[in-house]
């Protein structure tokens, strides 16, 4: 029965939307075998919350009109369910995946964000979580993205295993043209989500002799080696045999396969407990050593990539120049001319970057910025311009409040480090 107005009289907007369903219906009967089929085999026999295709849904609604003027809101609100689903699964369909970014704990699965390049809008997207394994993509958002990963925290350990996958098979079929600059954009992804978390740098797993003695328990895990070995300071283990073990940088796409030996790696191993403390002129490096200073150089020849010798052993070699020694002298042991490598504070923005690093004599903050050429770093005292600037053209680094506050502070207790060291 229909309703009816105060009046008494049938509600004449219902009687309209009754009459407009009917000829809807009259007219797909006769077009759409479809329709008819499902108008006569399973209309009044399914429940609408049985139904997974909209259409059918939009034929049940349809047909009750026609019967009573009106459609039910939950099915409507399916409706609207299935076609937000619909939209979720065109959009996938444009979309490139890129890989993914998984965080555990043990066995537990803390975070799993899936990232991609949307073909049509050009731009890079991620995925937070699914819905029916169906990627829910949204425009990449560094500050989402990085308050996501930088919030994990381990509750029985006190690291957690940062894992990641990069699609490079599904890239090179799909997209080979963009392979290249999809990589890049996925290598920028990694190193930002990496280290925005120190949790993730302590679930590295060092090099040690169990990785020699067990390197199938350590297979496609993260490891910290010493000394940087062609760029790269964490590798992951892919390979391992009776001779030498296969690693892959971590933080990179790159495909490059690093052979160390046995030996090269009871090598590195010796030379493990080196301490870094700065970087110096002329490609060295200041480090010590159970309370000896020692002086590192790259070792272009060899392939755990730093040679180190006891600061009176570089003074006495005749590798380096006398103008390296007087540099060693003067402004290392004299001086105490240096920045200190431990606490620095990287700052990146707009494809800048920046660094902040404590000059070991005053302890006072000092600056420096990468040039276009990546050349050596030039460090100054941290200033009112110094400040304005980074306030300026650092305004969205993750870092900036953490090197203000740094800055505004000033205080550093040198002198542990300096009764270790003895100069």
């Amino acid at each position: 029965m229909e309703p009816l107005q105060e009046s008494g009289r049938p509600d004449p907007w219902q009687r309209a939307r009754k009459l407009m369903a009917r000829l809807w219906n009259l007219k797909e009967r006769l077009l759409n075998r479809d329709f008819r089929d499902f108008a006569t085999l399973e209309y009044e026999r399914v429940r609408p919350e049985d139904i997974q295709d909209i259409q059918r849904l939009k034929y049940l609604r349809n047909l009750d009109m026609a019967k009573s003027g009106h459609s039910d809101a939950s099915l409507n609100s399916l409706i609207s369910y299935h076609r937000k689903k619909e939209g979720l699964v065109k959009l996938d369909q444009g979309v490139v995946a890129m890989g993914t970014i998984k965080v555990r704990e043990n066995d537990d699965l803390l975070a799993s964000i899936r990232f991609g390049y949307d073909r049509h809008r050009k731009a890079p997207v991620m995925a937070l979580r699914d819905h029916d394994n169906i990627p829910m993509w949204k425009p990449l958002g560094w500050p989402e993205l990085l308050g996501r990963l930088s919030s994990l925290h381990p509750k029985a350990t006190d690291g957690l295993e940062f894992g990641h996958s990069f699609f490079a098979r599904d890239i090179q079929r799909t997209v080979p043209s963009d392979f290249e600059s999809l990589g890049k954009m996925y290598d920028l992804i990694i190193e930002k989500s990496f280290r925005s978390n120190k949790y993730f740098g302590k679930g590295v797993l060092p090099l040690d002799a169990g990785v020699l003695e067990h390197p199938l328990e350590h297979l496609h895990r993260p490891i910290l080696i010493p000394a940087s070995i062609k760029g790269h300071e964490i590798l992951r283990l892919t390979e391992a045999n009776a001779h030498y073990l296969v690693f892959q940088p971590f933080l990179k796409t790159s495909t490059d396969l690093l052979h160390l030996t046995r030996e090269e790696i009871q090598e590195m191993l010796r030379n493990e407990r080196v301490d870094r403390i700065a970087k110096l002129r002329f490609g060295l490096v200041l480090g010590i050593k159970e309370g000896q200073l020692y002086i590192g150089k790259t070792n272009v020849e060899k392939t755990q990539g730093m040679d180190w010798t006891t600061f009176r052993e570089a003074m006495e070699s005749p590798v380096h120049s006398a103008k390296v020694k007087y540099y060693l002298a003067k402004e290392i042991v004299k001086e105490k001319d240096f920045v200190i490598e431990k606490g620095a504070i990287r700052l990146e923005s707009g494809g800048r970057t920046a660094y902040l690093k404590r000059h070991y004599m005053d302890g006072q903050w000092y600056f420096a910025e990468t040039g276009r050429n990546d050349e050596e770093l030039h460090f100054r005292p941290v200033n009112g311009p110094v400040i304005q600037h980074l306030r300026t053209h650092y305004s969205d680094s993750e870092n900036l409040q953490m090197a203000l506050d740094a800055i505004k502070e000033q205080k550093l207790d040198i002198r542990k480090i300096e009764n270790t060291l003895n100069i």
